[in-house]
């Protein structure tokens, strides 16, 4: 008896223990940053590497089946690592890890601080494109059944609203800031009717066909209040030719640069010369990539083919020439070669006249900002924990850009202040 008393004893000793370790398996956290501010997409390791949780937008985390005295440690690209050993409180309460921003230099990449954030928060619509001038932001929203055209605000109010067909995929700015709204056959020119500074009404206006739009703005570059540019590509888009015609009434092209890429027309030239350029002709269908902008004092051509960046006024008469570097990296052989990183981008913030350009390691995007008197570029942020973002904008100092990271796969419309 004494002997079945001491076993049910022991059984229910093991019971109670087990019960204890299997309620102190589950351990709940968050992680914030030195302001107190949630942290998304933070990874929580195990010592040995292994992904145990990823934080969500609110900064939060769950750990399953963890022990006492097992060590973490939390990782972010633009904070410094954070190592944690589990204490017996941490299985009642918030784990609570605070994360610091980073100083750390990689080789090419320097970390910025700033985190990017969601500026439209509705996790119900998926962003299908959208575009900025200065009147705001312009989105197509789509939901599971309809569609909408959006109108908000620098803040991300929504300043106006309508419903529009779900074929329209696009919004196109030309080169007056005009936004116009794109579908696979039409186009329509998106207008306001305002009293005073305000805006009352958003309506779609003057319409066209896609044909008709493409032929009116496809070769159109930029325009001042005296010219407007076209470009045109030649043989097999290694020669670009801009022009640029007076809106006085004279349609008499002038030219205003010709550049050209020699080693992709040798190439081209050699493949022809042997019969086999046909079957190849799709490496020459990428345009070569020299961008020409208008600022509010001049007209900025980056010429990457030639290494300069070319200046004009606004009649489109040459003032001065820069050199231009950065997107160039010495090779072993002594030659200068293309950094293959470089995104072939330049994107203007038209709100202060300032460039930036953008490199990608592993889908990550590096911002920089283009020193135009110097040709060089100084990273200005680091987009951490969002590999490959979409249709990335930049505007009074912030870059804006759509990235899906949920379940649901809804893309959103992110912000960033660069600087």
């Amino acid at each position: 008896m004494k002997k079945l008393l001491l076993t049910i004893t022991l059984l229910l000793c093991g019971i109670i223990t087990f019960a204890q370790e299997n309620s102190y398996s589950v351990i709940k956290g968050v992680c914030l940053d030195d302001r107190n501010k949630a942290l998304e997409n933070v990874g929580i390791y195990s010592i040995d590497s292994i992904l145990l949780a990823v934080s969500d937008e609110s900064g939060r985390f769950t750990l399953f089946s963890s022990k006492e005295n097992d060590s973490i440690f939390a990782s972010h690209l633009a904070y410094n690592t954070v190592n944690h050993i589990i204490k017996k409180e941490d299985f009642t309460k918030d784990l609570i890890l605070k994360m610091e921003i980073s100083s750390t230099i990689l080789p090419e990449i320097e970390i910025i601080g700033n985190i990017p954030r969601v500026a439209y928060d509705n996790k119900v619509i998926s962003i299908e494109d959208y575009e900025i001038n200065e009147k705001g932001i312009y989105m197509i929203a789509k939901r599971r059944r309809n569609a909408a055209l959006l109108h908000l605000n620098f803040s991300c109010d929504t300043l106006k609203e309508i419903k529009i067909s779900n074929k329209f995929y696009n919004i196109y700015k030309d080169i007056y800031g005009e936004m116009h709204l794109v579908s696979n056959k039409e186009v329509w020119q998106i207008g306001h009717l305002m009293k005073k500074n305000d805006f009352m009404e958003m309506r779609l206006l003057y319409h066209s066909s896609l044909e008709n739009f493409l032929k009116a703005f496809s070769n159109v570059a930029c325009a001042t209040d005296s010219i407007v540019v076209t470009g045109h590509y030649f043989f097999y888009n290694t020669e670009l030719y801009y022009n640029y015609y007076n809106t006085d009434g004279d349609k008499k092209p002038n030219l205003l640069r010709h550049i050209v890429n020699y080693e992709g027309r040798d190439l081209a030239i050699n493949m022809k010369k042997f019969g086999s350029f046909e079957n190849a002709s799709d490496m020459f269908q990428r345009p070569i990539y020299n961008p020409i902008f208008k600022t509010d004092t001049a007209l900025v051509l980056f010429s990457f083919d030639e290494d300069k960046t070319i200046i004009y006024n606004h009649l489109g008469e040459y003032i001065k020439e820069k050199p231009l570097t950065f997107h160039k990296y010495k090779h072993w052989s002594g030659k200068m070669k293309v950094i293959q990183k470089w995104n072939r981008k330049v994107i203007l913030d038209e709100a202060t006249s300032t460039f930036y350009t953008t490199f990608s390691e592993d889908g990550i995007t590096t911002i920089k900002k283009i020193d135009v008197k110097k040709g060089t570029a100084e990273t200005v942020s680091v987009l951490g924990g969002f590999p490959f973002i979409e249709n990335l904008r930049i505007h009074n100092g912030k870059a804006y850009f759509l990235y899906a990271n949920d379940y649901t796969n809804n893309k959103r419309l992110y912000e960033v202040e660069i600087n």
